[in-house]
């Protein structure tokens, strides 16, 4: 026992001295340190070159809030008036239904129906004021009725204009008595040895016919209310014809 002793405090003595060498030989290694001998060049800011980038105004990137006008104003507090004016509907469709959740998205339901009713009289009156009839956009075309008239075998020295245009108008085919009406203007123009007409001429081989300015600028207004109507299929009415008509009559009376 004692012997077996002896030998582990031997050992733990030889650990000993080894670590303490160890230690000491790493305490007697020495670095050398290299002293950084370059000259360093202290380089100063072109005062010059600073002050021109300075005025320079695409490097100047400071935000400048513009000046609130009374018309911005104005809007802010229609804005807050709007704004309160629903919160206030919220509020007291939560009270009506109990319920703060249901007050909110009721309120909002009815102001959004609002501004469509409102976006759509906007809409409706744009259009009511260029003559354009919405309900006809969602209908189905109707037929217009047998046109005793085509583009390819009508003789415009062959129609008896009076008549027919008091036919289409009977049956309020207001597009085709625009049509008689520009053909009658044509017979007028070759009856005036003004045109020579054919059957396969375009209205602009007609107008390049037309010497006198005065003639060619009263072609090319009613030419431009017949092609609306007649190939831009824009819609007509009682109300719209009397006034194509009368670009029409002021065309006659001036080659009478």
């Amino acid at each position: 026992m004692l012997k077996s002793l002896f030998i582990i405090l031997g050992l733990l003595f030889c650990i000993n001295v080894a670590g303490a060498a160890k230690i000491s030989n790493a305490h007697a290694t020495h670095h050398q340190l290299k002293i950084d001998s370059t000259q360093l060049q202290i380089r100063q800011f072109n005062a010059a070159e600073l002050n021109k980038y300075r005025n320079d105004p695409d490097f100047n990137y400071k935000t400048e809030k513009a000046a609130i006008t009374l018309w911005d104003r104005f809007w802010e507090w229609v804005w807050h008036i709007w704004t309160n004016f629903w919160i206030w509907v919220g509020e007291l469709l939560k009270k009506l239904f109990g319920n703060a959740s249901i007050g909110a998205k009721s309120a909002t339901a009815i102001k959004y129906l609002i501004i469509a009713i409102f976006a759509f009289m906007v809409v409706y009156i744009i259009f009511k004021l260029l003559g354009i009839n919405l309900l006809s956009l969602f209908k189905k075309k109707k037929d217009d009725g047998a046109i005793p008239y085509t583009e390819s075998i009508e003789n415009i020295h062959e129609i008896s204009f009076d008549e027919a245009i008091e036919g289409a108008l009977a049956i309020k085919n207001y597009r085709l008595a625009v049509r008689l009406l520009y053909l009658r203007c044509l017979k007028q123009l070759s009856d005036n040895n003004l045109i020579h007409w054919k059957i396969d001429k375009t209205n602009t081989d007609y107008l390049n016919e037309l010497t006198n300015e005065e003639q060619r600028r009263q072609f090319v207004l009613v030419t431009r209310q017949f092609e609306y109507i007649w190939y831009g299929d824009f819609p007509v009415d009682s109300h719209s014809f009397e006034n194509i008509n009368s670009i029409f009559q002021e065309f006659k009376r001036r080659l009478s």
